[in-house]
């Protein structure tokens, strides 16, 4: 009896251990589940507000459903490139003028009357009354213009898919390819991993371009020879992060550049070495939350300064939004 009565004990006392285990299994299986290593998303793309060093003054309506590019010419103009058109703003956001084209342009660069536009694989001259003055011929069928900057008597233009910077005269020559490899020098060529390759000109007229899969930032001569570079790959603050970051640059009059990081879409200053310095505008600052959870796209479309230091920002929203020293 007494045997029956140790094992009937132990039956039960085993039965209770296996429920333990199993509830504890199943109805905590999220915690064991969890990663403690995993990068939390949300939580990077929150910034310290000690760190934004600008404020937002000012924004407005393009006007267009598919705003694509952003330039800014000496007389602190805007001009707009989207819809197969480009609209010109004064400094507060009022239109002042436009014209219509033929196709759709990417991005856009502005000297004196001429305009410069990205289309394709083609690059666009057109005056400020809007006549088209020259279609130069692609460097190949391939090619995919993403962005264009001038300096002096030539046109520089970032091609994603062939991976160089072309430099071009005003006259639509090809004068230089820049961007092949050059391990002796420490060069190993342009990551590109999607359409996001940007080419800036600073204040002493030294070329920077964006090695977007290396997360760098990267200086060359006019000849196209590697000089410098900067750039820290990491999901912290001072660093870039996700497969083509920085997305967007622009240099700012006393050298400093700013970024756009698509991902966790923050907009930073760099000092001219490469420093970091602060934080112009987060997440909150461009689409609903709602539209960051489902990555609809990139807030960020463009980027561009004017001669007094002011950052407009081209949104997926196709609003520009003017920022400031604080």
């Amino acid at each position: 009896m007494k045997q029956k009565l140790i094992i009937g004990f132990s039956v039960i006392l085993l039965l209770t251990v296996v429920y333990l285990i199993g509830s504890d299994l199943f109805t905590n299986s999220s915690k064991h589940d969890e990663n403690p290593t995993e990068y939390k998303i949300d939580k990077l793309r929150q910034i310290d507000s000690s760190l934004i060093c600008y404020k937002e003054i000012n924004h407005f309506n393009s006007g267009m459903s598919k705003a694509k590019g952003l330039a800014i010419d000496e007389n602190n103009t805007i001009y707009i490139a989207g819809n197969k058109q480009v609209l010109l703003f004064n400094s507060s956001g009022i239109k002042t003028g436009g014209f219509k084209m033929d196709t759709l342009a990417h991005c856009l660069a502005v000297d004196n009357d001429q305009i410069y536009l990205g289309a394709g694989n083609r690059i666009l001259q057109y005056n400020i009354a809007g006549e088209q003055i020259s279609s130069w011929p692609a460097f190949n069928p391939k090619s995919f213009i993403t962005s264009i900057a001038l300096n002096g008597n030539h046109i520089y233009a970032a091609d994603a898919i062939n991976r160089r910077v072309f430099k071009y005269n005003k006259n639509g020559n090809l004068v230089w390819e820049i961007g092949k490899k050059d391990t002796a020098k420490g060069f190993e060529g342009f990551v590109i991993p999607s359409p996001y390759f940007e080419v800036a000109f600073g204040a002493y007229n030294d070329m920077w371009a964006v090695n977007p899969g290396k997360h760098l930032v990267q200086n060359f001569s006019v000849e196209g020879e590697i000089q410098s570079s900067w750039g820290l790959t990491s999901f912290s603050i001072e660093g870039f992060s996700g497969c083509c970051n920085p997305s967007h640059i622009a240099i700012l009059p006393n050298g400093e550049f700013v970024t756009y990081e698509k991902g966790l879409e923050r907009i930073k200053i760099y000092d001219p070495t490469g420093k970091f310095r602060c934080v112009v505008a987060g997440p909150e600052s461009f689409m609903r939350k709602e539209d960051l959870i489902l990555k609809i796209a990139p807030c960020v479309v463009d980027l561009a300064v004017d001669n007094e230091g002011t950052i407009y920002v081209l949104d997926a929203n196709n609003m520009v939004k003017v920022f400031v020293k604080k």
